[in-house]
C-alpha cells in the first residue's frame, strides 16, 4: 500500500518563501522620502492595506514609516534595485509594477502586473524627483495633509496617501525621494 504524504497550508507556504528567497537574485531596496517628516523612522513606498507577504495588491501603493529597523526590507517595501534604472518599479516578491492611473495631477499609484506600458515607466531623477516621463511635471508626492496611524506596530505605524502632483519647490519635502538598500 502506497502512503502520501499532504502537506498543508501551513508547511507549503514557508517552503515557498524559503524557494523565493534563496532564488532570488534581485536587490532590494526601499524608495523612501528623504524628509522624515513627523516620524523618524521615515516614510517608504509600500503597499497599501497589510503587510509583508500578506499585503493585498488591490489597493495601490501609500507612503508608510520604513520597516528597516526591523533589520530587512519587508516584501511589501522591497522594489528591485537593477530594473529601476530601466525605469521600472517592480516589487519582485509580488510580481508587480508602481502604475499611475493616468497622467493627470491627482492621479493615484496601483498596483499592476508588469507590461512595460508608459504608465509603469518612472525615473528617479538626480535632485531626487520621482516622475514619469511622460509626463515630467508630475512628481510621486506623499499628502501634506492627511495621514493615519495603523492599528499595530510599536512604536505605531503611520501611513500617509500619495499621488502624482505638480513638480514644486516648496513640495520638496513631499516629493524627493532616495534609495535605500540595507
Amino acid at each position: 500500500m502506497k502512503c502520501k504524504k499532504i502537506l498543508s497550508k501551513a508547511t507549503i507556504l514557508p517552503l515557498l518563501f524559503v524557494a523565493y528567497q534563496a532564488s532570488a537574485s534581485d536587490k532590494l531596496v526601499e524608495v523612501m522620502l528623504e524628509s522624515s517628516l513627523d516620524d523618524e523612522r521615515g516614510y517608504c513606498l509600500d503597499i497599501a492595506g497589510g503587510k509583508g507577504i500578506d499585503a493585498p495588491l488591490n489597493k495601490g501603493l501609500q507612503a508608510h514609516t520604513c520597516y528597516h529597523y526591523k533589520g530587512g526590507i519587508l516584501e511589501d517595501q522591497g522594489f528591485n534595485a537593477e530594473l529601476l534604472n530601466k525605469g521600472e518599479f517592480k516589487i519582485s516578491y509580488f510580481d508587480v509594477c508602481m502604475t499611475a492611473s493616468s497622467f493627470t495631477k491627482g492621479a493615484a499609484l496601483s498596483l499592476a502586473k508588469c507590461n512595460q506600458s508608459k504608465l509603469q515607466e518612472f525615473s528617479l531623477k538626480p535632485n531626487g524627483e520621482l516622475i514619469t516621463p511622460s509626463a515630467p511635471e508630475l512628481c510621486v508626492t506623499v499628502d501634506s495633509n492627511k495621514k493615519k496611524e495603523g492599528r499595530g506596530g510599536n512604536p505605531v505605524h503611520v501611513m500617509r496617501p500619495i499621488s502624482l502632483e505638480l513638480c514644486d519647490s516648496s513640495k520638496k519635502a513631499y516629493q524627493t525621494w532616495s534609495l535605500n538598500g540595507m
